[in-house]
């Protein structure tokens, strides 16, 4: 059996007219696509609508992508653009518990109703927190520590500087401790 090919392969035959390569590429990258889409805009037919954009917007401008960075990077920049303007549009979101739909599988054999009510209302009480970081703050909580991405990997992302990054990190991470450490106290 042949190895898949990689993202640069496919971007080429992409960018070639291959359609189908483009296929494969959606396919690899639009859960990425949905879930950062999902954590940013904290709503389900908004995380929907973005991932969709942003996968239509590669498409047509793939014959610019020049490869500088990886075809992973580049949809990251794209979705996390998109749903930075959607979030600018002021349009409305519903609650929706991101982390426990994107992480957290339901398993219905082990499920412990102490438990899976203890970890919904924890992620629901993240969940919220997060979004109501401002939005530079935002997109690097979710791009790094829900993403597992790199300082380098999410300064290219948003076009900033890894200090910048930090930064926002640093000031997100003091705001979630605050945020969260009163809501632990309202549960005691």
């Amino acid at each position: 059996m042949a190895p898949e090919p990689d993202d640069d392969y496919l971007v080429r035959r992409a960018q070639d007219g291959y359609v189908d390569a483009y296929e494969e590429l959606v396919r690899r990258h639009a859960a990425m696509a949905y879930r950062v889409a999902l954590r940013l805009l904290d709503d389900h037919h908004d995380a929907e609508d973005v991932a969709q954009e942003a996968l239509t917007t590669g498409w047509q401008r793939l014959a610019g992508f020049r490869g500088q960075s990886s075809f992973s990077t580049w949809m990251y920049r794209i979705v996390t653009r998109t749903a930075l303007n959607r979030m600018r549009s002021g349009h409305p979101a519903d609650s929706l518990d991101l982390l426990a739909a994107a992480d957290h599988p339901v398993d219905p054999v082990a499920i412990d109703p102490a438990r899976t009510a203890e970890r919904r209302a924890t992620s629901g009480a993240l969940t919220e927190a997060i979004g109501a970081l401002p939005p530079a703050q935002r997109i690097v909580v979710v791009l790094h520590h829900l993403e597992g991405l790199s300082y380098e990997e999410v300064a290219r992302i948003v076009g900033s500087t890894e200090p910048a990054v930090r930064g926002h990190l640093y000031r997100a991470r003091r705001t979630l401790a605050v945020v969260l450490s009163s809501w632990g106290g309202e549960r005691s």
